[in-house]
């Protein structure tokens, strides 16, 4: 992922390859002269990237804005001051939420972003006996990893600095946060299994499924809307869908739901029922089994943990 959001003067040409052709969801990253690695900030008042995937290594700090994230085979939603480190390769997409779209919109979302290639340093740099904790968090980073607690922070205030710093005080910062992730407890894995982006064609088809279900999660979704979109037969559908994700159309579907009525939980005094319908379930007591089975408690018991 660029970022979670980009900046409109950043990289006229890859933005342009954007609009002009779709197809262009495999991402060669620009390099400044002088750089061996990027680190930026981004701000846009809304997403502009679809579901894609390069070579690069990326952490990628979320300073102001929320919305739903795919990383792999992960969907969630992502919050202000989160961190996240996503494998080469491994296909994801930032979607704000609905909110920033609105005209009159006055905060515009945007992040911090970190990439690096595996060999920017020489291809044994990751192979020397100092950096062998940093290669086993990069291996984690094929599922995503969400950073949390105090290396969370302390990561944070790195990323300010080598925002202001110099060519050797951005290479210093990356080293220092490196050596935050190699001895941290505080990392949390996204997938279960490990996702990698195929080709160009295949990331645009996935593309327009995930697009198809952001859209409508809340409302009437049917695997037979889904699999017109990319032209295959329902039964092809659900195998192509479960090939790439490793899960089944519905079950991903019931995983937007679920995430949804988590963020309503934390956010509104809304009722039970009402997070319920809103959230796109259509049944209370299928809501609630779903639930359960997800979180290991119900909504109520989630609504008075995220209280305290």
């Amino acid at each position: 992922m660029l970022s979670c959001h980009y900046k409109q003067t950043f990289n006229d040409t890859i933005l342009t390859k954007i609009k002009l052709n779709k197809n262009a969801l495999f991402q060669k990253l620009p390099l400044s002269t002088g750089s061996s690695f990027i680190v930026n900030r981004y701000e846009s008042p809304y997403f502009e990237t679809p579901w894609h995937f390069h070579e690069e290594y990326e952490l990628v700090y979320c300073e102001r804005g929320f919305g739903m994230k795919f990383i792999g085979n992960s969907f969630s939603s992502y919050q202000e001051g989160e961190i996240a480190l996503i494998g080469k390769n491994v296909p994801h997409l930032f979607k704000a939420d609905d909110s920033f779209y609105q005209a009159g919109s006055s905060v515009k979302p945007s992040s911090i972003v970190v990439q690096f290639l595996e060999g920017f340093l020489g291809k044994q740099f990751f192979n020397a006996p100092e950096m062998s904790e940093m290669k086993q968090v990069l291996a984690l980073s094929m599922n995503g990893i969400m950073v949390l607690g105090e290396t969370r922070m302390k990561i944070k205030h790195l990323l300010y600095e080598m925002l202001e710093a110099g060519k050797i005080g951005r290479l210093k910062g990356l080293i220092e946060i490196f050596g935050l992730l190699s001895t941290s407890s505080e990392l949390q894995p996204l997938s279960i299994n490990t996702i990698s982006g195929i080709n160009v064609k295949d990331s645009l088809k996935m593309h327009k499924v995930l697009e198809y279900a952001l859209l409508h999660y809340k409302n009437d979704i049917t695997i037979q809307a889904a699999a017109k979109l990319v032209n295959l037969s329902e039964s092809a559908f659900c195998r192509y869908f479960k090939s790439r994700t490793q899960k089944s159309f519905l079950s991903f579907v019931i995983e937007m739901r679920l995430n949804e009525s988590c963020r309503l939980l934390k956010e509104t005094d809304w009722s039970i029922l009402e997070i319920c319908y809103e959230s796109g379930f259509k049944n209370l007591s299928n809501f609630n089994r779903l639930f359960r089975k997800q979180f290991q408690g119900s909504p109520v018991d989630y609504r008075k943990k995220m209280d305290r």
